[in-house]
């Protein structure tokens, strides 16, 4: 694994697995098609800090979670820390807020505004579609 410099290895496994969500989509009122949808894109989270967005060469922008395709979600939307066990999310300042909630389904109706923790199974909800699952891998086979 290679480690950027001003950056540290997380110890526990996690992932994110990034959705495009039906449910969130209908919430929304955006001007885009909802793409098709399937199995999530699963994003290993080894770093201790994690870039949300989506990437653009021109702007220099290379996100560790890549919502491409997804014009709600800003180039650079959100920001994952690891704190403790789990994660604190912050809103970037992205146009459209980050939303979160304890479990899929239960959609969010208030971006957060600050710092907000997260653990195994908390949900982000951002731009027209996407949709985030943070889970803790299991360390036992």
């Amino acid at each position: 694994m290679t480690i950027l410099p001003g950056r540290r290895a997380v110890a526990a496994p996690w992932v994110a697995e990034v959705w495009v969500d039906p449910q969130w989509y209908e919430c929304q009122s955006s001007p885009d098609r909802l793409p098709a949808f399937g199995p999530p894109t699963l994003v290993p989270l080894h770093d201790s800090q994690v870039l949300i967005g989506r990437h653009s060469e021109a702007m220099s922008v290379s996100p560790h979670i890549d919502c491409e395709g997804d014009a709600g979600v800003s180039r650079r939307h959100a920001r994952l820390t690891r704190h403790g066990p789990g994660w604190v999310v912050e809103d970037l300042g992205s146009a459209n807020g980050t939303y979160v909630s304890p479990s899929i389904g239960d959609i969010p109706d208030e971006p957060i505004d600050a710092g907000h923790a997260m653990g195994s199974g908390h949900v982000l909800y951002l731009g027209s579609w996407t949709r985030i699952v943070l889970k803790q891998e299991s360390t036992s086979r």
